[in-house]
């Protein structure tokens, strides 16, 4: 049985959620201007435009004409020369976006909603169990070898394998969209390597319609994955570090309250190496407003005694970095 939230977010993006289409220009030699009286370049958020379909120009890509001028957009289902729709402007800038209103052809029937919201639904009520990300580049995330990592580029390489992991798509989606995102870091991500596949079955028939799935077979466990996150708030990531150095990472935020205080809100992280000299090594931290409380086990008397020595130039660093070491607990496991 699905959890209560998880359902009722689900049902909530299919009441709200409406595809956003990009609109890109083509040279003004290709338009037909029309005597709207309306400018592309005057439109403004919530505006509502006419436009109509010119030609296909690949499955998936046609040219459209609104007010006056000729773009390229991609729009779902097979439409036709002549189809008129009702856009409504989503965004001006960076990027012209559109949401589409109304059409005279149908975009996505019933069935296939009903379709993409069995699919989702299934998916949700699999076990809920831990997010797995296993870094898909096969390249360390530090790639030098003999060389000591530079800890704050060791720390934004983590941080792009989980942002290039596809698990937070749709919200690098929406920065795209705000101009904070390029579109080069947008492309690397799975949803963007995957086999090309519409986000609609373009198939007219009912039976067709209901088999086809709305996302390409090989994003099915990314899917399950993002909705397994959004309910256990708790993720694994798991790669090469360095060269022949593989790491399990773990992270974990508290479920946010409507009570709780942003400040309030607590996030751990884990991590489990097996090395060379130390021996295996677990870490974890537990990190709020307040600063870093750390736990950290070796299997090696001499490892532990190590990290005893260290701990104070570990506490000093943390500190010029303005996040205070609020409690250690260095053990042998």
């Amino acid at each position: 049985m699905q959890p209560a939230n998880l359902t009722q977010t689900l049902q909530a993006l299919y009441r709200q959620s409406k595809p956003l289409i990009l609109a890109e220009k083509l040279p003004a030699t290709t338009a037909q201007p029309e005597k709207t009286g309306i400018s592309v370049d005057k439109l403004i958020p919530g505006q509502e435009v006419k436009a109509t379909v010119q030609e296909q120009v690949s499955p998936g890509l046609f040219k459209v004409q609104i007010a006056g001028q000729v773009m390229q957009m991609r729009l779902p289902g097979q439409l036709q020369a002549g189809t008129t729709m009702t856009l409504k402007v989503e965004s001006i800038s960076p990027h012209l976006m559109f949401s589409i209103f109304a059409s005279s052809a149908p975009i996505a029937t019933q069935e296939q909603i009903s379709s993409a919201s069995r699919l989702l639904s299934n998916l949700a009520e699999l076990p809920l169990g831990r997010t797995l990300i296993e870094s898909s580049s096969g390249h360390p995330v530090w790639p030098t070898t003999g060389a000591a990592p530079d800890s704050k580029q060791l720390a934004a390489g983590l941080k792009d394998a989980l942002a290039n992991s596809g698990l937070f798509y749709e919200s690098h989606q929406a920065q795209w969209v705000r101009g904070e995102r390029s579109t080069a870091q947008l492309l690397i991500e799975p949803q963007n390597q995957s086999s090309p596949q519409s986000d609609y079955p373009a198939a007219p028939d009912k039976s067709a319609a209901q088999s086809a799935l709305p996302i390409s077979k090989e994003l099915l466990p990314l899917v399950q994955q993002q909705l397994h996150t959004l309910e256990t708030h708790q993720l694994t990531w798991t790669g090469q570090i360095w060269p022949e150095q593989t790491m399990q990472w773990e992270i974990q935020g508290q479920p946010e309250r409507q009570s709780m205080q942003p400040e309030d809100r607590q996030w751990s992280t884990e991590m489990e190496l097996a090395l060379p000299n130390l021996g295996d090594v677990h870490a974890r931290l537990v990190y709020n407003q307040g600063g870093i409380r750390l736990t950290l086990q070796g299997a090696d008397a001499s490892s532990v005694a190590l990290f005893n020595r260290r701990l104070q130039g570990l506490a000093a660093t943390l500190a010029d970095a303005g996040v205070p070491l609020t409690g250690a607990l260095i053990e042998k496991t």
